[in-house]
């Protein structure tokens, strides 16, 4: 017995090679490989076998991801033309009560609205008598274009329901109230916090009536700004719809339809300018 010799030790046993492992290495290698080569192939056919494509379809779909993600700008610098509108609004009792002119030249970027008085205007005794009264407006036209020096192009009648009707589809408008309003008549009351804030069609037609000269000009402008925004050109065509069917004009839908690309650009224009009020 050799004295190194660990009696207490366990003979070692031989590990035993399972002779189907290195079939399955080899078999697993394969197929990697011709997976990888399937994969290329396929890649190349998408390609029609030409590198070249791979940069053309970049540049393509870069272009593609561009056009869906720009904006259309809109601008006034190119817009021209100009127009001179008369408006009046006549009373519960269909008399003539007050008006405003909205001039707009889009070549010099200006727009101004002047208010009037209709029963100061109107000194020879002549009354609005409804619908399209000709003789009435055509001397109402006459006396201001005289005052003012200016020609109208078109005119609007409204009365104070129609006007009332036309505001509320726009879900009232926004003005600023220099300072607070506390107003009590036996026609009715007008309380006004002061500030900027919206008020209802109701509101609106009080707020006019109460007001005169400049401070009504400025009302309007208020107005025009509320309604002349990107949100309602949207619904130019039904909210146009709305007007022509609430007031007596002799807009048509023509004049609409030849103005309607220089309305919608302008209430859109990050560059638009603004109306100025007129006494």
């Amino acid at each position: 017995m050799k004295r190194n010799e660990d009696i207490f030790s366990k003979p070692k046993k031989e590990k035993k090679r399972n002779p189907n492992f290195k079939y399955f290495v080899i078999a697993f290698s394969l197929f990697i490989v011709i997976l990888s080569v399937c994969s290329v192939f396929l890649f190349m056919r998408s390609l029609d076998f030409d590198l070249g494509n791979l940069v053309d379809r970049s540049t393509t779909e870069a272009e593609e991801n561009t056009e869906t993600v720009t904006v259309p700008n809109f601008s006034v610098a190119e817009l021209t033309g100009s127009s001179n509108i008369l408006f009046l609004v006549t009373d519960d009792s269909n008399n003539a009560d007050f008006g405003f002119i909205i001039s707009t030249d889009y070549s010099a970027k200006t727009m101004t609205v002047r208010s009037f008085d209709a029963k100061t205007v109107l000194t020879d005794g002549k009354t609005y008598r409804g619908i399209f009264d000709e003789l009435f407006i055509s001397g109402l036209k006459s006396r201001l274009e005289s005052d003012f020096s200016v020609s109208f192009d078109k005119y609007v009648t409204l009365s104070s329901s129609q006007l009332k009707k036309i505001v509320s589809s726009f879900g009232g408008v926004t003005v600023n109230v220099p300072e607070k309003v506390n107003y009590r008549s036996p026609e009715f009351n007008l309380y006004l916090e002061a500030g900027k804030q919206k008020i209802s069609d109701e509101y609106v037609y009080r707020y006019l009536t109460i007001s005169t000269g400049a401070e009504r000009s400025r009302i309007v402008c208020d107005i025009i700004n509320s309604i002349l925004t990107s949100e309602f050109a949207e619904k130019s065509d039904e909210l146009f719809k709305i007007f022509v069917n609430n007031c007596d004009t002799d807009i048509s839908v023509i004049d609409y339809s030849n103005a309607k690309d220089r309305i919608n650009t302008y209430s859109r224009a990050d560059d638009k300018f603004y109306p100025s009020a007129i006494g």
